[in-house]
């Protein structure tokens, strides 16, 4: 046997797919049908194709060993992972056929759903040749990109003048949908028919650190409290992955790179999970956050993959969590043995706001802190946003627009969550909202109480704000005039003039002014300082 044929599927558009609708159960049921393309429906495919086929998950349980080379096997899964499956074949035409199966299924059982495939023979030598199998890996990604350029799948039934439309894909409405008594498109119905499915799956696999709580099903459900019906969308990826999967030069080290990295990101959720059932099991504080319904956790992940996570949480509590999981991952260790990190986006919007484009703006937001991840090796870097409303288009934009004074930018961000201590860094950012809330705790009485009698009233800090849009001299003239009253600014690492005129020399940006004031009075609206127990965490 000296040539193999090697199957690479992909699915296209995910997020588009999961995050199209601004109901939450059929964007769960979406992610539940992405999770399962291959779980479900390839192995579906390869158990009709290759009859009493049983080794769907060797390559996990035996990632050292490839089974391709033995006499009996028609067929190998190299490996699972990154929107991906890799597959090996002795036959041509048993290849060609699974992709039909596949394609066909995904048709029946997850409609909108886009597939793309690229099928290419390889020596059999170049699966454990260090030299060969890069090039053979990359010479099949090439073929796919090809592919999903010339050829454009028609996955959804086409719209016809005697159809209705469908209210939440504006695509044809051919299936009738009791609940809400109207017709929906195919897309929909598999959606919502999945949701349940989907919260299933989750509650069993994190069911040893639950403790009998659960996943909300519906946004309004996360607990948002009286007053305040913001949610927070965070999507978190991981640094630099793509690469690293990349320099992988034999088919063991991209299986155990994909099965230690997807554990990673499990396990750093699950301790997530751990946390927030202990502070509403030992912490009243939590509540101040959130408004505690009927065992429901303050948390609901949409998309798990290998390297990233999207969830959707309060709007208070947004950035806490990513935070949290951030730190959590960066201490997980995985096969290449390098360090971990990952950047955040953390959107803030209202719970009514369209979900698809408070999704981009999280996705927009972790971009823009992958900017900073670049320039400093194994940092973790994070961006947030509150969606006021009105503003559109990128992140860029609507900083350039908006969040420019006529001294400098007012958005300091992102932050450094992992890495070298600076004026850069989330922990300097809340110590400084620390002193501006004036709030103290007390290890003994493990409660929080008001430190300091001339600290800044809320009316000061809202007119701080606006003042820092208007120059450097309204700023400095109005924090002179503060100071007469015992009221100072927190002080800035690294920059100690910085209390006195409340701006700085960007160091990030070459020749541009920046206050890391502004980004302060935004947070402390945001961040739930009275869950940070100890007092070396402020």
């Amino acid at each position: 046997m000296n040539a193999i044929y090697a199957v690479l599927l992909e699915i296209s558009s995910i997020q588009q797919y999961v995050f199209g609708s601004n109901k939450l159960k059929e964007n769960l049921g979406a992610s539940h049908l992405v999770e399962n393309v291959f779980d479900e429906n390839l192995k579906r495919a390869l158990e009709i194709q290759i009859p009493g086929f049983k080794g769907f998950d060797s390559w996990k349980n035996n990632p050292q060993r490839i089974g391709i080379f033995d006499r009996a096997a028609e067929v190998e899964i190299g490996y699972i992972g990154g929107g991906n499956a890799l597959l090996f074949f002795k036959k041509k035409d048993k290849a060609v056929n699974t992709g039909k199966e596949w394609s066909k299924d995904l048709l029946i059982n997850a409609p909108g759903l886009r597939p793309s495939i690229a099928i290419d023979e390889v020596d059999c030598s170049s699966l454990d040749d260090k030299e060969k199998f890069p090039v053979a890996i990359r010479e099949l990604f090439d073929k796919l990109r090809e592919n999903k350029l010339n050829y454009q799948p028609q996955t959804t039934f086409p719209r016809h003048g005697i159809t209705a439309e469908c209210h939440h894909t504006g695509l044809s409405a051919e299936f009738f949908d009791e609940k809400s008594n109207s017709y929906v498109s195919s897309v929909s119905m598999k959606k919502m028919e999945s949701s349940q499915a989907a919260t299933d799956k989750l509650h069993e696999k994190f069911s040893s650190v639950l403790k009998g709580y659960c996943f909300p099903t519906e946004l309004n459900d996360l607990g948002q409290t009286e007053g305040d019906s913001h949610i927070s969308i965070a999507h978190i990826d991981g640094n630099r992955m793509g690469s690293r999967f990349q320099e992988c030069k034999t088919l063991e080290e991209i299986r155990l790179l994909s099965i230690r990295v997807k554990k990673a990101t499990e396990d750093s959720f699950a301790n997530l999970l751990k946390l927030i059932v202990q502070k509403i099991e030992h912490d009243n504080n939590i509540f101040d956050y959130f408004n505690f319904n009927g065992g429901l956790l303050p948390i609901r992940p949409i998309i798990m993959g290998g390297d990233d996570i999207t969830f959707v949480s309060p709007g208070k509590l947004g950035i806490y969590f990513a935070e949290i999981f951030m730190k959590e991952f960066s201490e997980k260790k995985v096969s290449d043995e390098k360090k971990l990190s990952s950047c955040a986006g953390v959107a803030i919007t209202k719970t009514k706001y369209p979900f698809y484009r408070g999704y981009r703006l999280a996705e927009g937001l972790c971009g823009n802190a992958k900017k900073m991840a670049y320039k400093e090796t194994d940092s973790s870097w994070i961006d947030f946003h509150i969606a006021y409303g009105g503003f559109s288009g990128s992140i860029e934009n609507i900083r350039r627009t908006n969040y420019t004074g006529s001294c400098g930018n007012l958005c300091l961000r992102p932050y450094r969550v992992i890495g070298k201590v600076d004026y850069c860094s989330l922990s300097e950012c809340i110590s400084g909202i620390n002193q501006l809330s004036g709030l103290k705790f007390d290890p003994e009485e493990k409660s929080w109480f008001d430190f300091d009698e001339s600290k800044w009233p809320r009316s000061k800090l809202k007119e701080f704000r606006e003042v820092l849009t208007m120059g450097a001299s309204v700023s400095e003239r109005f924090i002179k005039e503060m100071g007469y009253r015992h009221r100072t600014l927190p002080d800035v690492k690294g920059y100690p003039e910085c209390k006195n005129t409340g701006w700085i020399c960007d160091r990030r940006e070459i020749g541009s002014k920046v206050t890391p004031y502004f980004d302060m009075l935004e947070l402390m609206e945001i961040y739930p300082l009275k869950l940070l127990l100890r007092e070396e965490d402020i």
